[in-house]
């Protein structure tokens, strides 16, 4: 450009200048406030307050403040003049509190930001609430959660709700501004934000799940009356959300939003369908049969949601016996909103209409572990996940029958203290068996009902769910967006220094989340040497790496379905060179967490591979051609190498394990296969370098079992027990020891206790399961002899026998002498298999170890012997096998135990080491 003369630069730059003025000032005035130190001071109050804070709604209180502190400072230069106003109100609050009052419950009539502690991202999570005027704590008001549009938030699209009309296109420049409600319902609206534009999946759907349990935990909410509401985006999520949830919900209204996404993504592949299937209204709504799901479009739109759409869900919804159609058509476009809402007049409507909590007929239809609950009863296992399932549940007019029918169900809790009961006898029948009839106290107040036999093939019994080692379950059943609705922590690789920066890049990247047009979201990032054994418990693990590039992923790499080496992606016995996958797996170092694994051949590749399409399956295998380009909702024209589910047990589908413990093959779908190898897979599937001696002459069972004075429930066991056939005498290569010092009697169960409480065995007394042969059933509460013990799944309690729990003691000795001070127990009492001593509350499995060096896993580091002789073969030469095997080998000569089988033994017991007690059984047996 021209340069200007002296004056009329001067004139050019004032005009600039005073056009700005008032943003500037504004900006000015912040920054000469954080000069002042204002903000240091104001976070050093907050933190003052939390130490303070007697409860976690007060903890809540605080978190809302630092969450307009944090915001103020974010969108400083972005919005100056709003920035202001969010620290004023910051500071406003923060005395507030110092006063002892609730800046937040006091702001009847006013819409307010505020904020909570989401365990998704580092970041607070805000959203947007009106209370009514002359708000009071004492009543219980109605909840209506209102999910925004595109290019909005929840703050904005709550002014819009209440009565601010804003023109779609200026949404940008109003996102943090201050609203005043121009329609005052006496309700309590509620707006989440929901990470921005993922469009209410995932951690879009907890966000909006976690935002109504803040404010229930807040504000005086009627339980009730809870309406979930959107539009466009936002009535995605409520056709998505409204149906996947339908019994949280009195009333649903979606708004000018499409049913499906199998509908919105139009083209894609079967792996992309079969994902996205569970998120899809149209296809569960069944789910909503006691919640008024009510929904509205425009016959002139021509957006995106478009009209045939709903067209489409309203004809789905007519072929569903009793399932009523609550379709409402406008004749207008795609902006709707006010039309539903009749102006502010809906919502004494809305009021009018109250959630059955307890219905007399219930039905989910699910293919998501997240979300497989409808009022009284919720699918434990799904049958070939994701396959949608379907459990339909009535209470009979008598309110004691309840029938129950299922389809692709394995297992399901009913929840009787939830269901429309009436005091005494109830009769269960389950696809027209009969499973109880009899009276209704004994049964409790969740009762699990279980598929029984071995590949769960034959009738329904009630039964505890036995979680099978590493089966898919809830918050361990894939696929790769599954991990989306919990913590995730990003982790790159070290170990070469010429990729450290660009696998650093690429975790970061991964941080700010996959999914399109995520905001706000930011997750940990780490060093392989950084992560520790909390880290690893406390959240998913993304590893980050080319071959050789991340320590972790090194160090678990054996235990894992599929593989990256300088060869390429390895599926079995296919390998995709000059590719990159990204594939989910529970983590072989923290069971119940997930890993995530985002690999290449180069790092190049790793970065890129943070544009895979959203809608992946378990795992997805690309080549440099497949990830060129922006990322899209599918994969489009670019043809993946290989995608798909693992099965029911996290392997490759319809393929044996080989010698390196991975599967082959790029088949898409899921399907049963051989059970895998654990590890590396090699110490098991190579054939043994000795011959195996056969089994030893097995000494007689005793002439009989004489009871104790326990009572019923051991004579019943040893009953069974004396009948069932001894599994152990057709193992060769097992060792037998007849000891009669070793046979015992079950104690009366005061002495049993008296004699824990000697022992110093924390303990509580626990009831007899329904139909259980426990004598004397106690939960152990903590350490024992400094060893704690947990269960694998954190939900179960830690029950056994009395008798077992006695021998804990012992078990903890012989840990402690070699360096363990705690044990992870995959099972103790279970109700399954009839045969098994665990039946009885007299046997442990026992999966892993903790030591000062981490953990002993059986499945990774337990060396399998040559002729399988535990105790007799030479040592193993790896120092935590050698520990492994001085363990077991250590639990056989205490001679405490009736049995100890390892890996040695067969198949199922690879991945743990099993012990039991055999009242009246001289017989000790080891293999």
């Amino acid at each position: 450009m021209r340069a200007l003369p002296q004056r009329a630069r001067f004139a050019y730059y004032a005009r600039a200048v005073s056009s700005r003025l008032p943003a500037l000032l504004a900006a000015l005035a912040l920054a000469g406030s954080l000069r002042a130190s204002a903000q240091p001071s104001l976070a050093a109050r907050l933190d003052a307050l939390e130490a303070a804070a007697v409860d976690a709604r007060a903890v809540g209180r605080v978190d809302a403040v630092r969450y307009l502190l944090a915001t103020a400072e974010r969108i400083a230069r972005e919005h100056p003049d709003a920035a202001v106003s969010w620290r004023a109100r910051a500071l406003r609050y923060a005395r507030a509190l110092e006063g002892g009052a609730d800046p937040f419950a006091a702001e009847g009539g006013a819409i307010v930001p505020r904020g909570y502690r989401s365990r998704l991202s580092d970041r607070l999570q805000g959203y947007a609430v009106y209370l009514p005027p002359g708000y009071d704590p004492s009543r219980r008001y109605p909840l209506y959660v209102a999910l925004h549009g595109g290019s909005s938030n929840g703050l904005l699209f709550l002014g819009v709700v209440l009565g601010n009309n804003l023109d779609w296109e200026s949404y940008d420049a109003h996102l943090y501004d201050e609203f005043t409600p121009r329609w005052t319902p006496d309700w309590i609206v509620v707006a989440p934000t929901g990470f921005g534009q993922v469009m209410w999946r995932w951690m879009g759907e907890r966000d909006v799940l976690d935002v109504i349990a803040d404010v229930q935990a807040h504000y005086a909410v009627d339980a009730d009356r809870v309406v979930l509401g959107g539009l466009s985006n936002g009535g995605v999520g409520a056709y998505s959300i409204g149906t996947r949830h339908a019994w949280r919900f009195s009333a649903v209204q979606a708004m000018a939003g499409a049913p499906s996404w199998l509908q919105y993504l139009g083209r894609a592949r079967p792996v992309e369908r079969r994902s996205a299937l569970r998120l899809s209204g149209l296809h569960l709504a069944e789910s909503t049969f006691n919640t008024r799901f009510a929904y509205f479009h425009g016959r002139r739109d021509g957006g995106p949601m478009r009209p045939r759409y709903v067209e489409e869900y309203t004809a789905a919804r007519a072929r569903i016996p009793g399932l009523a159609a609550a379709g409402t058509w406008f004749d207008a476009g795609h902006d709707i909103l006010y039309l539903v809402h009749r102006h502010g007049r809906v919502y004494p409507r809305l009021a009018e209409l109250r959630r059955d909590a307890s219905p007399r007929e219930v039905r989910v239809v699910t293919a998501d572990y997240r979300a497989a609950r409808q009022h009284w009863l919720e699918v434990t296992r799904i049958r070939d996940y994701p396959r949608r399932a379907r459990l339909l549940g009535r209470v009979g007019d008598d309110g004691g029958t309840v029938t129950l029918t299922t389809e692709g169900v394995d297992a399901f809790e009913l929840r009787l203290a939830d269901a429309p009961l009436v005091a005494g006898d109830v009769r269960l029948s389950v696809d027209g068996d009969t499973l109880y009839e009899g009276p209704r106290a004994p049964l409790g107040d969740v009762l699990s009902i279980v598929r029984r036999g071995p590949e769960r093939d034959g009738p329904f019994a009630i039964a505890a769910l036995e979680d099978r080692v590493r089966e898919k379950r809830r918050g361990l059943s894939g696929p790769i967006d599954d991990a989306y609705f919990g913590p995730m922590v990003h982790v790159y690789g070290t170990a070469n220094a010429d990729h450290t920066a660009a696998l650093r890049r690429a975790a970061e990247r991964g941080a700010k989340g996959w999914p399109l047009w995520a905001w706000d979201l930011r997750q940990p990032v780490l060093a392989d040497a950084e992560v520790d054994e909390a880290v690893m418990r406390s959240a998913t693990l993304v590893l980050y790496g080319s071959p050789g590039d991340n320590g972790i992923l090194e160090r678990i790499a054996g235990a894992l379905p599929l593989r990256v080496d300088a060869e390429g992606v390895h599926l079995g016995d296919a390998v995709y060179a000059d590719a990159a996958t990204r594939f989910i797996a529970p983590n072989p170092l923290a069971p119940q967490r997930y890993v995530i694994v985002q690999a290449g051949s180069t790092p190049e590749l790793v970065r890129r591979a943070n544009r895979l399409p959203e809608f992946l399956g378990d795992y997805v295998v690309m080549d440099a051609a497949g990830l060129a380009g922006p990322q899209g909702r599918t994969a489009g024209r670019r043809q993946p190498r290989a995608a798909g589910f693992f099965d029911d047990r996290w392997r490759l589908p319809g393929v044996s394990p080989t010698v390196s413990g991975h599967g082959a093959g790029p088949e898409q779908g899921a399907a049963s296969g051989p059970s895998p190898a654990a590890g590396d897979g090699a110490e098991f599937d190579e054939a043994p370098s000795l011959p195996i001696p056969p089994a030893p002459p097995v000494p007689p069972a005793p002439a009989r079992y004489v009871p104790g004075p326990a009572g019923q429930a051991e004579r019943a066991l040893l009953a069974r027990i004396a009948r069932a056939p001894n599994f152990r005498a057709e193992i060769a290569g097992a060792r037998w020891r007849v000891d009669r010092r070793v046979a015992w009697r079950v104690q009366p169960t005061a002495d049993c206790h008296a004699a824990l409480r000697e022992a110093g065995v924390p303990f509580r007394p626990r009831p007899a399961p329904p139909s259980a042969e426990v004598p004397s059933p106690v939960e152990i509460l903590g350490p024992v002899g400094g060893v704690w013990f947990r269960m694998s799944h954190d939900a179960q309690p830690f029950v056994l026998s009395c008798a077992m729990a006695a021998r804990l003691p012992d078990l903890a000795r012989i840990a402690a002498r070699l360096g363990v001070h705690g044990v992870e127990v995959l099972s103790a009492y279970r109700d399954t298999p009839p045969t098994s001593f665990h039946t009885g509350g007299l046997a442990l499995d026992l999966s892993r170890f903790w030591t000062a060096e981490g953990w002993l896993d059986v499945a990774t580091h337990f060396d399998a012997t040559p002729s399988h002789r535990t105790c007799e073969d030479p040592r193993p030469t790896m120092r935590r096998a050698r520990l492994l095997r001085a363990l077991a080998c250590g639990l056989w000569r205490s001679r405490r135990f009736s049995t100890v089988l390892t890996p040695n033994y067969n198949e199922g017991h690879r991945d743990h080491l099993h012990l039991d007690a055999r009242p009246a059984d001289p017989r000790l047996y080891l293999r």
